[in-house]
């Protein structure tokens, strides 16, 4: 989440009060390993969150046993790795059946019991980093860059707490990271019961979280015998210090491009063993997906000199990034960009385009409500400029509202079918914000619908059959003039037809809209024409203020 909002560059409200006393106050609240935290024993059963990731072998368990900051012992278990720890003043004693100690199970046991174990670090980020207010959360994020010399990317860093408890709901960096849901209390601390983190994703439930009593004898002697030496640490450090260790690899071949931009940087988390083996890899942030997997398979081949700390070799978390630079394959038509025909699309197809003049646009539509009867709605956009508009759906008892004055923006929601309403919305204007994608997204291909030549601007999953992902999936279909004339979106198709002339562009006066194949709206625009004299106040919806983030529609 984290990655995705700072992709996505949504407007900042400007920083909270105090931002970092916030976090700090939230962490605290949460945090089960400091001072004063009543002694405990702690169990969490681990699987994968998702029934897709169930092959991926990361299940477990994870026992901890707390009397102080300075007396705990730790059980983790996973198929692949098995680690019993014991700290004890100053004396640590550990015992580990495995070849490495895997970072997503690392990361969950930390999350456990310390949300944000580099808080101090963490607080600094804040202080100059961005703070926005959405969906109920403020979410706090900044960037963390990191270069191999001669190309710099960043990956997105993030904490948000709730604005309604003050607890931490996610936060994650480079070495750290965790969702945090089902909060309950534990002798005044605020303790999260299931924790998700990782990718692909692990969540840890909590079995048991009690009091801490009657401890065996020597239940913390760290020194016993059958430990293991030296200790098995993890250390976080940056890529320039990793990358002094790297052995000679040879030389990337990177495959030729179809779509998107055919030089930037690619970057990703890995963990490399304490013998210099690259053991697991992040997603990849790249600037074009095209060449992910084959800097993912660079990326794990490679090899480096085992890190040294303190004389001891160790496991790294660090970043690594690389340029790459490659052709459109031989014979390959060269498009134009996704943002080209994007605002070409706009500006040929809709009356809002580049704060044109005034208008009023009806539109009436038939839809089926919640009742189960087909209604017939109506939906009205009063254009004014780019800080004075109003967009509205009605249907049956319900309404969906849009409006803006100034600065302000507001939304009102009225009935059981607004939701089907703000989709009314969406299919009048589809065309996403230009703030609000990322261009090596979007795949370019030329397509033809209903005999008309089209040029297709796609993201998401597509089948090899052609079939699109309902979820994930969206499509923009423009014929040689530049119009929109089909679009998919949350596994609903738009035909946009009966292009009238509007002053310089040509307004679709029909829009069906399918699903499965079965038309589930038609949409019909009667009449736009120039507006007259508006109040102020009909772009106000007093009580009804919202702040556009996280959304990518501009109205």
């Amino acid at each position: 989440m984290a990655v995705l909002l700072a992709v996505l560059g949504l407007s900042t409200f400007g920083h909270a009060e105090n931002p970092a006393a916030a976090i700090k106050k939230a962490v605290e609240r949460s945090r089960l390993d400091q001072p004063g935290t009543k002694p405990f024993h702690l169990k969490a059963e681990l699987a994968p969150s998702r029934a897709r990731d169930r092959g991926s072998n990361r299940t477990g368990e994870i026992e901890t046993w707390w009397a102080s900051p300075k007396q705990w012992k730790r059980e983790v278990r996973s198929p692949e790795f098995h680690q019993v720890a014991i700290v004890n003043g100053d004396q640590e004693w550990q015992r580990n059946e495995g070849e490495y100690f895997p970072e997503w199970l690392r990361e969950v046991a930390v999350a456990l019991i310390d949300p944000v174990p580099n808080m101090d670090h963490v607080l600094e980020e804040v202080e100059t980093g961005e703070v926005r207010k959405l969906m109920g959360m403020t979410h706090f994020s900044w960037m963390m860059m990191s270069t191999d010399g001669s190309v710099e990317k960043g990956m997105g860093c993030g904490i948000a707490i709730a604005d309604s408890t003050g607890l931490l709901l996610y936060g994650g960096c480079l070495g750290w990271g965790g969702e945090y849901k089902d909060y309950k209390s534990f002798h005044g601390r605020m303790v999260a019961r299931v924790v998700s983190a990782g990718s692909p994703e692990v969540t840890a439930k909590v079995t048991t979280l009690e009091d801490l009593r009657d401890t065996p004898s020597g239940f913390f002697d760290t020194a016993t015998s059958g430990g293991d030496r030296p200790l098995l640490r993890t250390v976080v450090v940056e890529e320039g210090s990793l990358r002094k260790n790297l052995l000679p690899m040879t030389p990337l071949a990177w495959p030729a491009l179809q779509d998107g931009p055919l030089e930037g940087g690619v970057t990703t988390q890995v963990l490399v063993d304490h013998i210099g083996n690259v053991r697991e890899i992040g997603t990849i942030v790249s600037d074009n997906a095209g060449v992910s997997e084959v800097a993912g398979k660079a990326i794990s081949a490679m090899r480096f000199k085992p890190y040294m700390q303190d004389g001891v070799a160790v496991q790294v978390v660090s970043r690594i990034t690389m340029p790459f630079k490659t052709v459109r394959p031989a014979g390959a038509e060269n498009f134009e960009s996704a943002r080209t025909y994007f605002e070409r699309g706009r500006r040929t197809g809709f009356p809002v385009a580049e704060n044109g003049p005034p208008y009023l646009l009806h539109a009436e539509f038939q839809a089926k409500v919640k009742g189960g009867t087909i209604e017939k709605g109506e939906y009205t956009d009063t254009w004014k400029s780019d800080k004075e508009w109003r967009r509205e759906a009605r249907i049956a008892n319900s309404r969906y509202v849009r409006a803006r004055n100034g600065e302000t923006r507001y939304e009102l929601t009225e009935g059981p079918d607004a939701p089907a309403l703000k989709l009314v919305l969406k299919f009048m204007e589809p065309i996403p914000a230009i703030d609000t994608f990322v261009e090596s997204d979007w795949r370019i291909k030329r397509d033809t619908i209903d005999s008309v030549k089209t040029v297709r601007v796609l993201t998401g999953y597509e089948s090899p059959d052609g079939t699109l992902d309902p979820e994930h999936a969206r499509g923009y279909w423009f014929d040689e003039s530049g119009k929109l004339v089909k679009t998919y979106y949350l596994g609903f198709e738009t035909r946009r037809s009966q292009f009238e002339n509007f002053g310089e562009m040509e307004i679709a006066r029909q829009i069906k809209v399918l699903r499965n194949g079965a038309v589930a709206m038609l949409i019909h625009v009667t009449e736009v024409g120039s507006l007259g004299n508006v109040p102020a106040s009909a772009f106000e919806l007093p009580g009804h203020e919202w702040t556009r983030a996280f959304t990518e529609d501009v109205r």
